[in-house]
């Protein structure tokens, strides 16, 4: 529940992107240097009295997810400007296989059958969705997003490797990261108030309370999980542009999209006979 709470409130970020009239990399600075102080309230809203501990039990595991993070945002950007949208979205919907090899090679933890069989259902509806626009881009653009759903999968599973630990602030460090990296292309100067409003709208809520959920949701599930989780914004971020924008869907889209919809209700309903049947 706190991940799906996170996707549903992090797809809806696409509405004001819509909205907006602003470069990438603009986005990309002014999301994580607000996002960074959000995420920050974030987990002091969250941890209160025990802040202070959390922060210096992080480690050398809170700068790895912050490294991975920044690294996310940062090729994703990339991608998504260097080729198709399309291209992009069909690298990041593996971010659940790699999110469960890295699971079982570096946590040695055993990753399902039933979330194997997940994985390869949400695979197919992706590329169903991907039917109708997937087209050829560029090389170094497709091979961005193959980094970005690498770097998804590996954030979850360090996050995932210190259940104990509120890794929040990593987040937001990682966030701050690629804001930076930003900066030299960004045109801050471009964007009128109107556009203000959205980028604050997105940097200072939106982005902050859906990351913060969704980087609490591998302390309490696998990192697969939360990566099949995380395909859900594809499709409802599509959802919620449709009924704001009025950008109709393509037919593949809602096709797939129920497809992806059913496979994650199957495999969560699965999770919970499963643990049932343990207790």
């Amino acid at each position: 529940m706190i991940t799906s709470a996170g996707v549903i409130i992090l797809s809806v970020q696409g509405v004001p992107i819509r909205l907006m009239d602003v470069d990438a990399w603009t986005l990309v600075f002014v999301r994580g240097v607000l996002s960074a102080p959000g995420l920050f309230v974030f987990f002091l809203v969250m941890e209160r009295k025990g802040w202070r501990a959390q922060l210096r039990a992080m480690g050398l595991a809170g700068v790895v997810a912050a490294v991975l993070f920044a690294l996310d945002n940062v090729m994703f950007i990339y991608s998504i400007t260097h080729t198709s949208v399309a291209n992009t979205l069909l690298m990041i919907s593996l971010s659940p296989l790699f999110a469960a090899l890295l699971t079982r090679i570096v946590l040695r933890e055993a990753v399902p059958r039933r979330t194997w069989l997940a994985i390869g259902g949400a695979t197919v509806a992706t590329l169903v969705i991907l039917l109708g626009s997937l087209v050829t881009g560029d090389l170094l653009g497709t091979l961005a997003g193959l980094v970005a759903a690498i770097a998804i999968g590996g954030t979850l599973v360090v996050l995932r490797s210190r259940p104990s630990l509120n890794l929040v602030p990593a987040v937001a460090l990682g966030a701050g990261l690629a804001g930076v990296v930003g900066l030299p292309a960004a045109s801050p100067g471009s964007a009128d108030s109107g556009d203000w409003v959205m980028l604050v709208l997105v940097g200072l809520l939106i982005v902050p309370v859906a990351f913060g959920l969704i980087a609490t949701g591998p302390r309490y599930i696998p990192a697969p999980e939360v990566a099949l989780l995380l395909l859900l914004q594809t499709v409802l971020g599509a959802f919620w542009v449709w009924l704001a924008v009025g950008e109709a869907p393509h037919g593949a889209t809602l096709v797939g999209g129920l497809m992806l919809i059913l496979v994650l209700a199957m495999h969560s309903v699965t999770t919970l006979r499963t643990l049932n049947a343990q207790h």
